[in-house]
């Protein structure tokens, strides 16, 4: 792409595909980021493939996938059709929303996800923490086997509806919940309908069709219910307006410029929880699948919490910037098994990047795993080395380039969530790492990466033993 002569779309390569149905049948499947990595190393780092005549553009380059993410929202958009599905199942919110729309939606929620707000939700963190450490350690007593992706689910499902508005769920403790099972619905629904050729629900609906409709009401109701309590808090209480208990609240306070509408309200809560239930995680997942085969890291992280805390738990907020190898450890994690490791985006003109013409309405999917597993941008780079993101161990790798990474987007556009799941991942590391050795109980190439929207490790069950 560095060559001055201009690369029209039409000119891309192109892997070989099926006819009328193109790429659609190998791209319709539980890996399809993997089915892309295989592409690029087939096509190079630009190519174009087409679903039933739809076209798509596809970049594995980090600067120009860079420069399109620093033109959000005004020459580039999120893919339409993720808009369309998100507004058909009622959720309009900072996520989905585009232009003037999303910057009335961004203010008032990364201010209510900021730094300070963080602070504020610490102690709803800290009680989750010593809530699942204690379940673990029952399970460490009974030598159980642990389906971790499951318990992280649990984690961070409470942690998400108690900061999103207030509601305690203690699915840690098994405590059945039909709002945890609402919410699990929808993930897999999104990313079946989004890469659908022929939107069949909107014709017939089919049984999964029927359960996502259920569910998506059940959740509506609920979401009203608070949104109706939080407004009735804050007019009583004058107080929250200064220091806002949970993110509704933060929300609703900081929205007295922006006169969002209870449906506007509805769909930036519904967001977070969505958010803020499949990403962290399954970030969390995948670093417990490295620790698991790394007693010498998990070490490190153990005699780390040890210097910076004496409890159980990292009970002061301050603590957790001391927990450098903690964070590194998530960081690393989030490298090299990204839950979101491409994204979708369409041009709303025409434009052109590095000599590449890219015609009004074009849909691009930017796969970023490639270049976060390169050995241009990283030494060793299929390695789980947590020591390449402390700065001062940095100089030990010829290669480090942490701008390529996009586990929470980039551009104006980045996730606003960021501090808070990284708070989430650094406290639950640590505190694992502190009270328990691992043992991974099933072969490390027998755990796929599973896509549903984000991805997952399938069949990742680990045995908890306690730290000596």
């Amino acid at each position: 792409m560095s060559d001055s002569k201009l690369i029209e779309v039409s000119g891309l390569k192109s892997p070989k595909g099926a006819f009328l149905l193109g790429h659609l049948p190998q791209f319709n499947t539980y890996n399809k980021h993997q089915v892309l990595e295989r592409w690029v190393e087939e096509c190079g780092e630009l190519f174009k493939i087409h679903f039933v005549g739809k076209q798509f553009v596809v970049s594995a380059n980090p600067d120009f996938n860079s420069q399109m993410l620093r033109l959000r929202p005004e020459v580039f958009k999120r893919f339409s059709k993720i808009d369309e599905i998100l507004k058909e199942m009622g959720v309009d919110g900072v996520f989905n929303a585009e232009g003037t729309a999303w910057k009335r939606h961004r203010r008032p929620t990364a201010e209510a996800l900021s730094v300070k707000n963080v602070k504020a939700y610490y102690p709803v963190i800290l009680d989750k923490t010593n809530g699942i450490l204690e379940k673990f350690k029952n399970y460490s007593r009974q030598n159980t086997i642990v389906n971790v992706q499951k318990e992280f689910m649990a984690f961070t499902i409470d942690i998400t509806t108690e900061i999103a508005f207030g509601h305690k769920l203690d699915t840690i403790n098994n405590k059945s919940n039909s709002f945890q099972k609402h919410l699990e619905v929808i993930f897999p629904m999104i990313n079946s309908r989004v890469t659908a050729p022929i939107p069949i629900w909107r014709y017939f609906k089919r049984k999964k069709d029927k359960i996502l409709d259920e569910s998506l009401k059940s959740i509506e109701k609920v979401i009203y219910e608070f949104i109706n309590e939080a407004k009735k808090r804050i007019a009583e209480n004058p107080k929250l307006k200064a220091q806002p208990s949970n993110f509704l609240e933060a929300l609703l306070v900081e929205n007295k410029d922006e006169n969002f509408t209870d449906e506007e309200i509805y769909g930036n809560v519904f967001t977070i929880l969505l958010a803020g239930e499949d990403t962290t995680s399954n970030s969390l997942s995948w670093a417990m699948f490295y620790l698991a085969q790394h007693p010498e890291i998990v070490t490190k992280v153990r005699m780390e919490a040890k210097e910076v805390y004496s409890k159980d738990t990292p009970d002061a907020y301050e603590n957790v910037e001391d927990l450098k190898y903690a964070n590194a450890v998530a960081q690393e994690a989030m490298r090299l098994k990204p839950t979101t490791p491409q994204l979708y985006l369409e041009s709303n003109e025409d434009v052109i990047i590095d000599n590449v013409s890219i015609p009004k309405g074009t849909s691009i999917i930017l796969q970023n795993k490639v270049a976060q597993t390169h050995d241009d941008y990283f030494s060793n780079p299929n390695s789980f080395v947590p020591e390449r993101w402390i700065v001062s161990e940095c100089p030990m790798h010829k290669n480090h380039t942490p701008n390529v990474m996009r586990a929470f987007g980039g551009g104006p556009r980045y996730c606003p969530g960021m501090h808070l799941a990284k708070t989430e991942m650094t406290v639950l590391i640590s505190t694992l790492c502190k009270h328990f050795d691992f043992k991974l109980e099933v072969k490390p190439e027998t755990i796929k990466e599973q896509f549903e929207f984000t991805m997952y490790p399938e069949n990742l069950k680990v045995t908890f033993i306690p730290a000596k």
